[in-house]
């Protein structure tokens, strides 16, 4: 068995003819696939079919998985899909069919576009201050999450594409971020016990994957983080009684890469357990490969062949019915007096910056200005950089943000909002909104997606 049959890698870095030149060298089992990859959906399905044909003609062995972290939220790699507007926006609605039929449209779009494998859900319980986590958590609730994550995972695997329950046994108990250094929960076993809930429904769904997180856990293993444990893969796979397929958060986050060696990665992460070893730089999963110690390589080998979910469905999830729900499925965290219609108000857009590496979040402000366009709304629009000075002959004010309790800048909202008719749209989750003043209305749409951001401001001026 080839070394590369145990890797999932990423063609990150690198043009498309010199990609192709490496991964022939590797011949990975599966491809994750990143944004930086592709610009549009036609250089996507170029890239996949120019991969099978090196696959097929020039090697002749078996197509690669395509793997992407579809997650939907902060964290979407095919932009031009009618995406999940994020895991606590479906907490938040807490209707567990809507959530699985938001698993289907997921799993027919990607089956449309050759893509095999979803990164997704996370089944991480939420935490305000977690960076990392924020809203890609359905919620803080433990039930609330095995059930949403559930429902997702049914819903996406019906249409063959295996799902994946991140980050075993539960990233939420941190605050760092193991994308840039090693976090370290140091919960008794009790509160841990907690975090498994969700993956043990998971694991009863027939969850098709498994992601191990880059996290310490000392009250089971306080020498290795879990992707590198044999204890975490033991309790995944006696404890939950998990036969399908485990897989390393990639192996290139600093939570690893830092403290290991390419040699010692490749020999810890194999020797513990994993079925595939992901890292998504190609260079540094090719030295991976070459020290590999698989525990059980006939195992491993016949868990990644057995990957894909049976397909059970061909009807396409009706688009409508995530549509309306993206722009009516938001919430209003402090009641205010509607903004009125006639009055000309500014519209103020934050700048975005991204919490966490994972995160693709952004406010795309051309494209909601777009849309707002056709409301026939009397608005003008200010960036961060210009709003202090341009809003000061507004009465009326709708500022659009995310996260303002990470930030220092709720002061100074709150400084040149008062006095002013003004309403807060958060795109993050709502842990800021007992940061800005009482005067300030708050309606959180737990997105950066349009069709979200478009109904809080509609919702501020009180048509519905």
């Amino acid at each position: 068995m080839r070394q590369g049959y145990f890797i999932q890698t990423g063609l990150m870095g690198h043009e498309k003819e010199d990609s192709l030149k490496i991964l022939a060298k590797l011949l990975p089992s599966t491809i994750v696939l990143t944004r930086k990859d592709f610009a549009n959906r036609e250089e996507l399905l170029s890239l996949i079919h120019s991969i099978k044909r090196l696959y097929r003609m020039e090697k002749d062995v078996k197509d690669p998985y395509f793997a992407v972290d579809q997650e939907g939220g902060n964290v979407v790699r095919l932009p031009f899909i009618n995406y999940n507007p994020s895991n606590a926006f479906l907490g938040n609605l807490d209707n567990p069919r809507f959530t699985e039929y938001v698993g289907a449209r997921t799993g027919y779009d990607l089956k449309a576009l050759g893509i095999d494998w979803d990164l997704a859900p996370v089944l991480d319980i939420a935490s305000p201050y977690n960076q990392v986590i924020l809203e890609r958590s359905f919620s803080s609730d433990s039930m609330k999450v095995a059930a949403h994550g559930s429902a997702f995972i049914r819903g996406i695997q019906r249409y063959g594409v295996a799902a994946t329950a991140k980050h075993f046994p539960g990233h939420g108990g941190v605050l760092g971020d193991s994308h840039q250094m090693l976090p370290t929960d140091e919960r008794n076993m009790a509160a841990l016990t907690a975090d498994l809930y969700p993956f043990k429904r998971a694991v009863k769904e027939r969850v098709a994957s498994v992601m191990i997180s880059h996290v310490l856990y000392s009250a089971i293993d306080d020498a290795y983080p879990a992707s590198l444990s044999a204890h975490i893969y033991r309790i995944l796979r006696e404890d939950l009684g998990y036969s399908g397929l485990a897989i390393t958060d990639s192996l290139n986050m600093k939570a690893i890469s830092k403290n290991y060696s390419m040699k010692e990665i490749g020999e810890l992460a194999s020797r513990a357990g994993a079925d595939i070893l992901e890292c998504v730089e190609i260079e540094n999963a090719i030295e991976i490969s070459m020290h590999l110690e698989m525990k059980d390589e006939h195992a491993s080998a016949k868990r990644i062949s057995g990957l894909l979910p049976e397909k059970e469905s061909t009807i396409e999830p009706p688009p409508d019915v995530l549509n309306a729900f993206s722009i009516l499925g938001n919430t209003v965290a402090r009641t205010f007096s509607p903004l009125d219609p006639e009055e000309r108000t500014a519209v103020v857009y934050l700048d975005d910056t991204r919490e966490s590496l994972v995160s693709d979040s952004f406010t795309n402000a051309a494209g909601i200005v777009s849309r707002l366009k056709e409301t026939g709304l009397k608005l003008d629009s200010f960036t961060s950089e210009d709003f202090q000075a341009g809003i000061k002959k507004y009465n009326q004010v709708v500022v659009i943000g995310r996260n303002e309790h990470l930030k220092e800048r709720y002061k100074i909202l709150n400084a040149e909002l008062k006095a002013k008719r003004s309403v807060f749209i958060s795109t993050g989750v709502p842990a800021d909104v007992g940061l800005l003043s009482d005067e300030i209305g708050y309606i959180s749409t737990y997105s950066t997606k349009i069709d979200t951001i478009l109904g809080a401001v509609l919702r501020a001026f009180g048509f519905y």
